[in-house]
Order: structure tokens, then sequence, then C-alpha cells
């Protein structure tokens, strides 16, 4: 059987309903999109930040309403949402991407207590970055250190579904790195980091790259 459901375009309304009869063991939460440019709220296109919390946050809240109850019932199963390590701190210019990833590793961490014991195991992957269109890379782009590709951050990733780990980052690498971040304050990371790498170097390489890539999709 197969659904498809545009989270972006179509009403989380008229998901099919019988999904929730359906036996499924495992969800995996992983629908996403982010801003194209790197900017104030006024700056995105109207409605986007909207957009990015219903694609990032309701659906993967909507499609664990649907799908809990049986798994709850049938007394095993596995819930899987893709976060981001963006949802770590507030982060400026990026706002709406950030904020539906913090809410998801939220929601995700409180089902997970809340369903302990119950055969039912909720998980969340917080990574950073992977060569993606959401993170504006290319996959030549990775050099599997500071950006993995996609096949290597699935290949780690894959192997910690249904182990004890309710929040990774989902790779070795994003460990190193998160361990590495976590010695710099708060304030450190908005007075230069937030200037410095947001306003400086990721918004022009991701205006280069939607640039590079405006076509490709038509």
């Amino acid at each position: 059987m197969l659904h498809v459901h545009d989270f972006e375009k179509d009403d989380l309304s008229n998901l099919p309903k019988d999904l929730s009869t359906l036996d499924i063991g495992i969800l995996i939460n992983c629908a996403g999109i982010a801003p194209h440019i790197i900017g104030t709220l006024t700056e995105l296109p109207e409605g986007l930040a909207s957009t990015i919390l219903r694609v990032n946050l309701i659906s993967a809240v909507k499609m664990t309403e649907i799908v809990l109850p049986n798994m709850v019932k049938k007394k095993q199963g596995i819930i899987v949402n893709i976060s981001s390590m963006t949802g770590w701190r507030p982060l400026p210019y990026l706002s709406s991407y950030p904020a539906s990833k913090a809410a998801l590793s939220f929601f995700s961490d409180s089902l997970s207590d809340e369903y302990r014991g119950t055969g039912v195991r909720v998980q969340c992957l917080i990574p950073m970055l992977v060569a993606t269109k959401v993170a504006s890379y290319e996959a030549e782009e990775a050099n599997n250190i500071f950006v993995v590709t996609p096949e290597n951050f699935a290949k780690q990733a894959v192997r910690i579904i249904g182990t004890h780990w309710e929040i990774t980052t989902g790779c070795v690498q994003h460990d190193v790195q998160v361990a590495f971040g976590t010695l710099f304050s708060f304030w450190f990371f908005k007075v230069l980091f937030v200037p410095v790498v947001m306003l400086g170097v990721h918004k022009h390489r991701v205006a280069s790259y939607q640039a590079k890539n405006s076509g490709k999709d038509k």
C-alpha cells in the first residue's frame, strides 16, 4: 500500500485515516524544509515561516497521533523523529527552522518518558550538517568530518534505531562537534558565530547554492 502526501502543500487533515489501522512497526518522521535565504523574518516570502513549522513539526505530531495508539495497543513500535542541532540554541536569521526543530526535540523527549515501559520507543536524531538541499550543500562538498554525506549519516543512524539512545546526533562526527561546541558559552555563540558565520560565510554560501540550483527543480 502506497500513500503519498505533500506536507508542504496538502492539508494535514486529509491524511488517510486508514493509516491508524495499518500494522506499522517503525515510523520515521523526516519531512523537512528550510528557508532558502539567511535573513530576518520579514525578508522571507510571506507564509514561509508558517509552512516550515507545519512541515517540520506539525506533520510529525500529526503522524504520531495517527500511528501511536495502535503501537501502544500492540505494546511495540518505534518512532524516530529527525530533528537538528540548530534547535540547540536560538539561531537568529533562521528563526523558524531551529524553532521547529527545538519543538520537535522537546516533543520527542517528552514522549519517550510518557511511553517508557509500554513497549513503544521514541527516539530523536539531532544531526549537524549533512550534505542535502535543506542544508544548501552539494554532495561533493561533504568531507565526512564537518559535513557528512547522506549515505554516511544514514549508515550510522540506522544502527541506532531501536537501541537505548533516546536523543543522539546519529553519527560519530557530529558527536565530536557537539562535544567541542559545549566548550563555548551562549554569549560567544551570539557575539561571534551569528555575525561571522551566519551573516558572513553561511549567508553567502546559501545564496550561491540557491542561485546555482534555482533551475534544477523546474
